[in-house]
């Protein structure tokens, strides 16, 4: 009796140092998934290139670097002509930095960003030369904690294009985008950026343009204005907001709250279009405010809140 209990412990201890074996050796198919997840996960990030209408446009790509300065150069691959990640673009949309640039470095401090490109950087089109600082710009400021860029080439800070073009030491979004001017007067003009949407083929993406005029208005009124402005209507961009009388805004420290009829909400919700113009709206704001919220009423009752 005492040799059959012995044997029965025998059995067990054996078989569970068999099964620690098996699992700490031979790992199961659900860890093999989780570690090769881990691998090959992406993010999407945001870029600027150049548009079939020859605007800066902002496009998702995929990026698979997540560390600050990688990334940077992932991005700046992405933005290069003859580079290898063209071939994975969406059609319909090209970089701007010329062919052989090279970035050679990258120092970062705080929220600045130092880009120091090889000399092919300054082989640019004349006309394409806004562009291009555009596109650096807006891309590098899209990720998180980057709100500046400076240029160098070969190590020489960039303060003039080669058409002679003055540029600042310290870039940021202030710089513009796609511009268009509607001023009388330099010294008393304001700038501010709307985002549009546009399609190519079955791809809607967004455009910004920096509006620079003497409109003495709040931005968010010239936001609404313009969305709502048919001369938009006469181009290839695209809003689907129509009338501004139907919308009011205010502004408090930490937030714009908009407030919409409920007709003018009616009829954009109904053709699904609600989405798209709070995007586009969000996305101006963003580009103009302080502010990290806006809330949208419905006839003074909330309807919905967005952190951008």
């Amino acid at each position: 009796m005492l040799t059959r209990i012995i044997k029965k412990k025998s059995f067990l201890i054996i078989s569970s140092i068999i099964l620690i074996l098996i699992v700490y050796l031979f790992p199961t198919k659900k860890e093999e998934t989780s570690i090769n997840n881990e691998k090959n996960e992406s993010n999407t990030s945001i870029i600027y290139l150049l548009d079939q209408n020859n605007y800066i446009a902002r496009v998702s790509v995929i990026t698979v670097n997540k560390t600050s300065e990688k990334q940077i150069y992932e991005l700046i691959e992405y933005l290069t002509e003859d580079s290898s990640k063209n071939n994975t673009l969406k059609e319909g949309f090209a970089p701007i930095i010329p062919k052989n640039t090279k970035l050679l470095s990258i120092k970062t401090e705080n929220d600045l960003v130092k880009l120091n490109f090889s000399k092919q950087f300054l082989t640019i089109d004349e006309e394409k030369e806004d562009k291009l600082i555009s596109s650096l710009v807006y891309t590098l400021t899209s990720l998180e904690n980057i709100n500046k860029i400076s240029i160098y080439i070969e190590g020489n800070i960039l303060n003039k294009m080669p058409s002679g073009k003055q540029i600042p030491a310290i870039i940021d979004r202030s710089y513009g985008i796609n511009q268009k001017y509607n001023v009388t007067n330099i010294k008393g003009s304001t700038k501010t950026t709307i985002y549009y949407l546009s399609k190519f083929k079955d791809y809607y993406y967004y455009v910004p343009f920096t509006m620079v005029n003497n409109e003495n208005k709040e931005k968010i009124e010239i936001i609404i204005e313009e969305l709502a402005s048919k001369n938009v209507y006469e181009t290839s961009l695209i809003s689907y907001l129509k009338d501004t009388k139907e919308i009011s805004y205010e502004i408090e420290n930490n937030f714009i709250s908009l407030n919409m009829s409920k007709k003018l909400f009616n009829d954009l919700y109904e053709s699904n279009l609600i989405e798209s113009v709070i995007y586009t709206i969000n996305l101006s704001v963003k580009d103009n405010y302080t502010q990290k919220e806006v809330i949208y009423n419905i006839d003074n009752q909330l309807y919905k809140n967005y952190y951008i």
